[in-house]
């Protein structure tokens, strides 16, 4: 037997329900596909932005730990000064990626307007995904057997591991990033942290090692300290990718926070590259397996959240009976991110290979200013272009 809806969704994190939340607001049946019963563990960092928070459609106040005005910059040289970031208004908000996704998820189900709904089923796996030319059929297996689900559409936000892009024969890119994470409750820290910092510092250490940097987000009462690799791959082994291993983030953190042994490690590949990614047919994909994960600073959530809108917007405006050119509507409404993230992967490149240039500019108030509003806000980034380029004449 086959059942047919509205949308098909794989993946209920922030992409996918950002996606569910605007098309089931627009009336639309909408069938929401994970592999896991939320909520769940999920490797992530959670520092949400400001551009993040006025993406999502509600406020997530309820599961925010901590606000930052302040953020730590360290450079790689071990003589180099801190770079304080201070504003009037809040940097980016701390949550716990469990909580935030649960949330999330149950505003999204609680978002349908009479005569729409939004069904969420687990799944054990993916059996087949067929792409016919006037829909999609996914073969599923759950706990009850097997089932086939067909829509005019299919929005893969099942990750960069996930299976609708390799399913679909759509991959944005092999540049992908990987990060370690684990936690540390304050109650195991030392009186006095090793290098100096304090517990409560928001901090981003360029020092652990090249391409990316390694952080301490302090949440409620805990600590995520962790180390990732985000900087464009210069060839084709990827190495700097292999030099994330739990050695370094142990010796990490027994440097920062004094502790010998860590609990509960958790790895995450980031899709990276998806300012190049193409969309076609009827499976589009967004978020993390779209690879619009920004190079720059690593951060997920923001790209989800509006690929997600994007992919809404592009089903609602097409008429899908008479109109099957939904990918060509998707582009359209992803172009700005897309552009943006192509300047944060110009930007990683120059950065990550000459960090210091890039604390050079930190250090100056102005471009200090203009450099956070650009990540922070999403002002756009010609302006900090025109900037830079002032600077360097």
């Amino acid at each position: 037997m086959i059942r047919e809806v509205d949308t098909l969704i794989v993946g209920a994190g922030p992409a996918g329900c950002a996606a569910a939340y605007d098309l089931a607001q627009a009336g639309k049946h909408v069938i929401l596909l994970d592999k896991r019963a939320f909520p769940r563990p999920k490797a992530c960092a959670c520092g949400l932005t400001r551009k993040t928070l006025k993406a999502l459609r509600y406020s997530v106040d309820p599961v925010i730990e901590r606000v930052y005005h302040e953020i730590v910059l360290q450079e790689a040289k071990p003589t180099a000064p801190d770079v304080r970031v201070k504003t009037r208004n809040p940097i980016c908000a701390m949550a716990v990626r469990e909580r935030f996704d649960d949330f999330c998820l149950q505003q999204t189900l609680l978002s349908a307007r009479q005569g729409a709904s939004i069904e969420l089923r687990k799944i054990d796996r993916i059996l087949a995904l067929r792409e016919l030319p006037d829909f999609v059929e996914l073969d599923v297996a759950t706990a009850c057997g097997t089932e086939t689900l067909r829509a005019p559409i299919l929005i893969g936000a099942d990750g960069s591991n996930g299976q609708t892009r390799r399913l679909a024969h759509q991959d944005p890119s092999e540049d992908d990033g990987f990060a370690l994470e684990a936690t540390v409750p304050y109650a195991d820290l030392p009186a006095v942290l090793p290098t100096g910092d304090s517990p409560h510092d928001l901090v981003f250490d360029f020092a652990p090692l090249p391409g990316g940097y390694g952080w301490l987000f302090p949440k409620g009462d805990h600590i995520n300290i962790g180390v990732g690799a985000f900087a464009p791959a210069t060839g084709s082994s990827h190495a700097q990718l292999k030099k994330v291993t739990r050695t370094l983030l142990l010796e990490y953190a027994h440097q920062k926070l004094g502790v010998a042994t860590l609990a509960h490690i958790t790895g995450q590949q980031l899709g990276m590259g998806g300012h190049t990614y193409i969309p076609r047919g009827r499976v589009l994909l967004v978020g993390d397996a779209a690879g619009l994960v920004d190079p720059l600073t690593g951060e997920g959530i923001h790209s989800a959240v509006v690929s997600g809108q994007a992919a809404a917007a592009a089903i609602l405006e097409c008429d899908l009976s008479s109109d099957p050119n939904v990918a060509a509507a998707y582009s359209r409404e992803l172009a700005p991110l897309q552009k943006t993230l192509a300047f944060s992967h110009r930007a990683a490149r120059a950065f990550y290979a000459q960090p210091e240039r890039g604390f050079k500019a930190m250090r100056l108030p102005f471009m200090r200013s203009l450099i956070l509003k650009t990540y922070a806000d999403g002002l756009p980034h010609t302006v900090l272009l025109t900037a830079l380029a002032k600077l360097t004449t």
